[in-house]
């Protein structure tokens, strides 16, 4: 009896939910979340049934016109599509070619496979974006502004007053280097994603290589000499704890491999320097200090380029060493690979 009264139950909601549907009186649809069947009752409790449509809390199923797509949404979000080739679960979407009597019975795969097309959409572009650790790898060298300087004659010889000139610290060009790693970067758009402010924090190290053998040593009264004997290699390096600001242009937000273009400028702190050494005579020798480096440094900076490898460049607005120290004017510039999808 029972079994009857339950069937007799269930043929008339779905005859209930049919006159709902086929007829045009849709204004007071009958609203739930819940639908709970047991053996002798049906409880509906909030669900909405329209002609084309059925809401069950804050999942949502609707049928479409035409080429009869159902679409299930979940908080006003499409998470499942269907139709008779095509099925779309979030931003997969897999596509059965109309030419093609293909069966999918070779379990899951990652791409094509016959007759059939895996699509997967771009994710949707956030107005704050954030990304952690890329680097920059690129050659290094230093603008030379220094004023004329008029020697001294001296009966050891010619010499500027400081005993260094400009001339001696000419780089070895070939092994001069620049290596960056940023931390952390963000962008906030400004216009539709295409148009950002993108800032961060970072490291930028700078590897000069001396042909020369001056050496540097915070004890001597102008930091550094020319020294006599020969070094094998003879870098001075300095590192800065940077924070750059960048108006950033892209051309389309939703594909990584799209044309790229920032500009803007840095500042940084000298956060270590050192004189690392090599010779027959001494062996390796490294001596920490700051010899007179210009504690600060300002640049301008921009990168350009495709997807995730780009060039960048940076231009030192001031001195590398400090005002006053000497009348050696040296602008550092780099240019180099950047490595970041960012």
């Amino acid at each position: 009896m029972k079994k009857v009264k339950l069937l007799l139950v269930l043929m008339m909601s779905y005859g209930i939910v049919n006159a709902q549907a086929d007829s045009s009186v849709n204004k007071n649809p009958l609203k739930a979340d819940t639908i709970i069947i047991s053996s002798d009752r049906i409880n509906i409790i909030n669900t909405t049934f329209s002609a084309d449509t059925i809401t069950i809390g804050n999942i949502i199923i609707v049928k479409g016109a035409g080429n009869n797509t159902k679409t299930y949404y979940k908080n006003q979000t499409p998470i499942i599509a269907a139709n008779a080739d095509t099925l779309q679960l979030g931003r997969n979407k897999l596509v059965i070619d109309e030419n093609s009597h293909t069966r999918i019975n070779k379990g899951w795969v990652k791409g094509n496979i016959d007759g059939v097309k895996i699509y997967k959409s771009p994710k949707p572009a956030k107005n704050v974006s954030t990304n952690w650790f890329s680097f920059d790898l690129g050659y290094a060298n230093f603008q030379d502004k220094s004023p004329i300087i008029y020697y001294l004659q001296a009966p050891s010889g010619i010499m500027p007053p400081s005993g260094i000139g400009a001339d001696n610290l000419k780089l070895n060009n070939g092994k001069s280097s620049n290596f960056n790693l940023w931390i952390v970067q963000q962008k906030v758009s400004l216009y539709k994603n295409k148009l950002n402010l993108k800032y961060g924090v970072g490291f930028e190290m700078f590897n000069f290589r001396l042909e020369q053998p001056v050496s540097f040593r915070n004890d001597l009264p102008n930091k550094m000499i020319l020294d006599n004997i020969s070094f094998s290699k003879n870098k001075l390096f300095a590192k800065y704890l940077t924070v750059p600001f960048q108006l950033n242009f892209k051309s389309d937000p939703k594909r990584n491999k799209s044309f790229y273009m920032s500009a803007g400028m840095s500042a940084g702190y000298l956060v270590d320097a050192r004189n690392k050494q090599k010779s027959s005579e001494r062996g390796k020798q490294k001596y920490d200090g700051n010899f007179n480096l210009n504690n600060w440094r300002f640049a301008t900076i921009g990168e350009l380029g495709v997807g995730g490898i780009r060039l960048y460049g940076s231009y030192g607005l001031t001195n590398l060493f400090e005002k006053g120290f000497s009348r050696i004017e040296f602008h550092p510039y780099t240019i180099g690979l950047r490595f970041s999808n960012f």
